[in-house]
């Protein structure tokens, strides 16, 4: 049981507020200067206690309180008790991972709200051994629906916003109903959500190397599982021989002389283009060696014409001598490369005949192209039949994950089975209630398993649902019967706070206010806060109205008497 004594500051900043068992209400009025109820710190002071139950700051509206009209160096003070544990929470907007606790006295200090939230839960749940529970958070978010839930849905209650999953536990909890089956069926559902997202990446995979559909990859494997037998069956001929690796040996010898033979030829050919630019007639013309010297010098050349022609003569004979010795040196290059090739021609037969084996169509291949052929097709089928065999393990995965999660489902319809008392005794309280306050019992309450997302469907109608006023109206019909059905009540941690719920017209509100009168006697032991602005209660209203406003009145706000008593604008 969760019950809040009171919220404060240190050092003062806003009046205290003291809290009671029973019904506890939190007023917006008018006053002399403003016919306004809203805007007073109604939900803020909800939200001071739910910072102190260790709500996520970043989610919190504290978190847009500016610095100048809140110092973030206050502490937000807050003394609760857990069954019979007196706990005084501190928790600064400056230090809000690093809250401190003092449980009965003694001074616990925490490095992170994980921490802290984990402590509460062993103190919360301590006397329960055998059920599987909700962690303190969890279990305290359909207790403290956030005003900004908009109240839409019985089980969503975190800010619409913030689109937090649905999450079953707490109301599986209090109905007695298993929390780990839920879980399980909600870890098989993103194991075959997963399996489903890596199933899609190989099928995308495979059509990208065959270029065909699945369906057809696998016959793709087949016909390249054929190609490699009909390849290996190649191998295996020529591997059979026992003079294989002499030959694999005599191959790579032979393709070694070959290189070296072709370059030796490539250069005496260079070699041979070299000479063929000299052939020709390269001799010195007589006349053009007079000629150049009359030009030079008159007379000159005339006088030593017969002097030239001996030189000429002599040059002749050179130059006889420099061809004789070109053409013998051309011939010898001549007959190097009819050798080379000579040679080149038996290697390349002799390796033609190591390298090669008869196919049946009677084309030779050769068995280096032989050996790189199977390595890709090798390649290819490993590769290939690697993601088939990886799609078909996801595949068998799958099915047994949905075998499983279908078991599952069918143990969590039989622990709502179990439950059949307790959620016909809670259908009671409910039909009680809305026979209070609709004038008619048109209205139903069922808990299934769904085949969708969320496991489960807690399906509650009311008469002419659907509309802003009744789903909230909705939401109020369901949290009060949990707390007034013995089953859920005494799962119940025993509190239960509504911030601006009844934004219903006057007849629903009035009526609403006057149950919870009939009532209050049932909600000694549990502890309700509710937030109301006064206006809502007309003069006319008041006078059908049995529920003790001030009686049950805890703190009266307005906009002279600000929660804050400041004016603020949120970040």
């Amino acid at each position: 049981m969760i019950k809040i004594n009171k919220l404060y500051s240190e050092p003062f900043s806003f009046e205290p507020v003291e809290f009671k068992s029973g019904i506890n209400l939190i007023l917006g009025e008018k006053d002399i200067t403003s016919n306004k109820t809203n805007g007073v710190g109604k939900s803020l002071l909800i939200e001071f206690i739910n910072f102190t139950l260790m709500k996520d700051f970043k989610r919190s509206r504290l978190a847009k309180i500016p610095t100048k009209d809140f110092s973030h160096e206050i502490k937000i003070c807050l003394d609760f008790n857990i069954d019979n544990n007196n706990i005084i929470c501190k928790r600064s907007i400056i230090e809000e991972s690093s809250p401190t606790l003092y449980v009965n006295g003694i001074k616990k200090t925490f490095s992170s709200i994980e921490d802290a939230t984990k402590f509460l839960t062993l103190l919360m749940f301590k006397n329960d051994k055998i059920s599987v529970h909700p962690s303190f958070r969890s279990m305290l978010g359909p207790l403290i629906r956030d005003e900004r839930s908009e109240f839409k849905s019985i089980i969503d209650c975190y800010d619409t916003k913030s689109r937090v999953p649905a999450d079953y536990t707490p109301h599986l909890y209090l109905f007695g109903i298993n929390i780990n089956l839920y879980r399980e069926i909600k870890g098989l559902q993103k194991t075959i959500l997963d399996l489903s997202t890596a199933k899609k990446k190989l099928k995308e995979d495979i059509e990208s190397i065959t270029g065909k559909k699945l369906a057809n990859a696998r016959a793709e494997v087949n016909d390249l599982d054929f190609q490699l037998k009909k390849i290996k069956k190649e191998m295996d001929m020529l591997e059979g021989d026992k003079t294989f690796d002499m030959i694999r040996d005599e191959v790579s010898s032979y393709e070694d002389q070959l290189d070296v033979l072709r370059n030796k030829r490539t250069i005496i050919k260079a070699e041979i283009n070299k000479i063929n630019l000299l052939v020709g007639d390269n001799y010195i013309d007589d006349r053009e060696v007079i000629e150049l010297y009359n030009n030079l010098r008159a007379g000159l050349g005339d006088n030593i014409g017969k002097e030239l022609s001996e030189v000429i003569r002599f040059k002749r004979k050179i130059d006889d001598f420099q061809r004789t010795l070109i053409d013998s040196r051309k011939e010898t290059l001549s007959l190097e490369i009819e050798e080379l090739d000579l040679y080149i021609s038996e290697i390349v037969k002799n390796l033609h005949s190591k390298t090669s084996i008869l196919k049946q169509s009677g084309q030779l291949r050769n068995i280096k192209v032989l050996f790189l052929a199977y390595e890709k097709k090798l390649e290819e089928l490993s590769q290939l039949s690697m993601f088939i065999k990886k799609y078909d393990d996801y595949e068998l995965k799958s099915k047994v994950s949905k075998a499983e999660k279908s078991s599952k489902t069918l143990e969590l319809d039989l622990s709502i089975s179990n439950q059949k008392s307790t959620i016909s005794e809670f259908q009671e309280t409910i039909f009680s209630i809305h026979e209070y306050v609709m004038e008619n019992r048109k209205c139903s309450f069922d808990i299934s398993v769904s085949d969708k997302k969320e496991v489960l469907n807690f399906d509650l109608r009311i008469f002419d649902d659907g509309s802003h006023s009744n789903e909230r109206e909705k939401v109020f019909f369901y949290d009060i019967a949990l707390l007034l059905t013995h089953d859920t009540f005494i799962r119940h941690p025993k509190i239960l706070i509504h911030d601006n719920i009844f934004d219903v017209d006057h007849d629903t509100l009035i009526k609403s206010l006057n149950y919870l009168s009939e009532k209050s006697s049932c909600l000694e032991d549990v502890q309700y806060i509710l937030t109301l602005n006064s206006d809502k209660i007309s003069a006319i209203d008041k006078d059908d109205l049995k529920l003790d406003i001030d009686l049950h009145r805890r703190a009266t706000l307005t906009k002279s008497n600000r929660f804050l008593g400041r004016s603020y604008q949120e970040k």
